[in-house]
């Protein structure tokens, strides 16, 4: 860890600073002016005095002005001064020192009573009294805006410690504005909380939503903090969340511009702000740093399971240790369903979770195609091995897995994924495009960043249902919708190429979907009508054992060019108009129903089907 490096305003004052030290003294010096004696400045001043005297540039005059105004709000004096009183009492008086730029009134040192501006009582500011008196805190002022930064963690994986030493030389070099990114907050704040402990500072931290709009508010707030910097060098923490409109941005630009002191601005992902430099990226802990992290928060430091943990989940370090102590007779599902947990949460309101009931023998498909879902299960389970083993490293693409479903509705497409998904023993999510497609420009992407972002956290496999919807082609661009349409499509393009999870797009119009995706699937798996032995199965598994049926010719129906789910429908219907019948499922119910959902398609129903 580098060296403190050597204060260039002022360090913190010391938490049991004296209440009185050199104060007396120079408040005496005030009395034997008052009586018209000489007094030569003090021996020994109060040491927070000088601090204030040299940090704001104050002249000898100012300073005898700011410690009468603190004498008189102490009793010390008769009445509290005034200006004119301090001109014809204080040596060396000049006019323009309670002037709006001088720093008595700009840094808010003193306060000024009612009254024309000579004969007004001139009085520290609250701020001011306690930091002479030996106990200087954060304004109140600044309190609605600012939060503590917490304390350092004991223990950071090595990236973290790399991440904080890299903040601290940054520092100790003069830069004063420095952005660092990463995808979880808590882990750029425990990266920023080591690094402002190393250089012995301290911190606070404002969300950038929470900021002033105004522009007095802003000039205030930024005086304040101005003030703070001289008195106590604090660094200021700028927090974006990575989806801020442009006039957020300009507020924080425009506050950047006027305070002084060191500010970091933490985003997820890197936002160009004017006068902001690229500070160091706080990606997600490496496999082995996770695999190291689940070993320490699992009891016993069980390796086994911390290191198929660490392959199923990739999470941030507070993530992991959020884990510790949760309640659970087997302490690896209890972490595995509060990960699983969190995810869901994020995805909520832009997925629906669909439940994982559906298994390998309820899939009905020719060969060919299972194998291929088989293949695309063992990539899902195998890609962080690979991983691991320094496959994909020289490149940016991710080792996520994706595929495209395609072929007619009612072909079981949504069912595979199902299977996939619980082969896997993950969660289904299915996106919600009512949700994440919007009119707003920009829009679309920040939904979709969201649903990215949670997913590849782990746990789950996304569902793209129509996803000729979201991935359609891109056209030529003959007006502003046209462009901002490809725009989204190009997101989506470059996102799913980095994506490290589990993705399924689904669509029954195949050649809508853009060709630069195809490049991007690991597997393309065709759903065709079913044949007639798969027809025959799948009219088999239609009529649940428990429902009485009646002469029911299987054979017959096979012959029916239907899919796996008009097949379902038919079965449905039929059950129904047979329960209320009050009689078991026979033919005749099932052709109507047949005739029905022919009629539905505008599909001639063979009249031989009734003979």
């Amino acid at each position: 860890m580098p060296a403190p490096r050597p204060a260039a305003r002022w360090p913190a004052p010391p938490v049991a600073a004296s209440a009185d030290d050199g104060l007396p003294a120079e408040v005496d010096r005030i009395r034997l002016l008052l009586k018209g004696e000489p007094a030569d400045p003090p021996p020994a001043g109060c040491p927070a005095l000088d601090r204030i005297t040299a940090g704001f540039g104050l002249s000898g005059f100012e300073r005898d002005v700011l410690v009468a105004a603190v004498a008189g709000e102490l009793g010390l004096l008769d009445r509290p001064p005034s200006f004119a009183w301090c001109v014809d009492t204080l040596p060396g008086p000049h006019w323009d020192a309670l002037a709006a730029d001088r720093p008595l009134r700009a840094a808010r040192l003193v306060e000024l009573g009612e009254g024309p501006l000579p004969h007004a009582p001139v009085r520290p500011d609250e701020r001011i009294l306690h930091e002479v008196r030996g106990a200087g805190r954060l304004d109140e002022r600044l309190r609605p805006y600012l939060a503590d930064l917490p304390a350092a963690p004991a223990t950071l994986p090595a990236s973290r410690r790399r991440a904080a030493t890299q903040l601290a030389e940054a520092w100790q070099a003069g830069r004063r504005a420095l952005r660092i990114c990463g995808p979880d907050r808590a882990d750029r704040t425990d990266v920023v909380a080591l690094a402002v402990a190393t250089v012995r500072r301290t911190g606070h931290r404002v969300s950038a939503a929470d900021l002033p709009r105004a522009v007095t508010d802003r000039d205030a707030f930024a005086r304040l903090w101005n003030r703070e910097v001289v008195l106590a060098d604090p660094v200021l923490v700028v927090e974006l969340a990575g989806d801020e409109p442009p006039e957020l941005l300009t507020t924080v630009e425009y506050l950047l511009a006027r305070i002084i002191g060191d500010v970091l601005v933490s985003t997820p992902r890197a936002v160009p702000l004017h006068g902001v430099g690229a500070g160091p990226v706080v990606d997600r802990p490496t496999r082995d740093e996770q695999r190291e992290l689940w070993r320490r928060v699992l009891p016993g430091r069980a390796g086994g399971p911390a290191a198929a943990l660490a392959r199923e989940f990739d999470l941030a370090h507070s993530d992991i240790l959020a884990t510790a102590g949760r309640p659970g007779a087997d302490p690896v599902t209890a972490a595995r369903d509060l990960v699983r947990a969190g995810v869901r949460r994020d995805l909520d309101g832009l997925a629906e979770r669909i439940p994982v009931r559906a298994g390998w023998d309820d899939l009905v498909l020719p060969a060919p195609a299972r194998e291929q879902l088989r293949q695309l299960t063992a990539a899902a389970a195998g890609r962080v091995l690979l991983a691991e083993r320094g496959f994909g490293q020289r490149t940016a693409r991710g080792l996520g897995v994706t595929a495209l479903f395609a072929g007619p509705s009612g072909t079981g497409k949504t069912l595979a994924a199902e299977v996939v998904a619980g082969a896997l023993g993950l969660d289904l999510h299915r996106i919600d495009l009512a949700t994440v497609v919007s009119k707003w420009i920009g829009e679309t992407e920040k939904q979709l960043r969201r649903i990215f972002d949670a997913a590849e956290r782990g746990g789950t496999v996304l569902l793209f249902d129509e996803a000729d919807a979201l991935f359609g082609r891109r056209s030529e661009v003959k007006d502003s919708h046209d462009r901002y349409a490809n725009i989204e499509v190009s997101y989506l393009l470059q996102r799913m190429e980095q994506y490290r999870g589990v993705a399924v797009l689904t669509t029954n119009m195949r050649t809508a979907i853009d060709p630069a995706f195809l490049r991007r699937l690991r597997v393309v798996v065709p759903f065709g009508h079913p044949g007639p032995a798969e027809r025959a199965d799948l009219w088999r598994r239609a009529f649940p054992p428990g429902l009485a049926t009646d002469g029911l010719d299987l054979a017959r129906l096979a012959e029916l060019d239907l899919t796996g789910g008009d097949i379902h429908t038919i079965a449905l219907r039929a059950a129904l108009v047979a329960s209320g019948d009050g009689a078991p499922v026979g033919m005749r119910h099932v052709l109507d129903a047949v005739a029905a959902e022919y009629a539905k398609h505008d599909r001639p129903a063979d009249p031989g089907l009734w003979t």
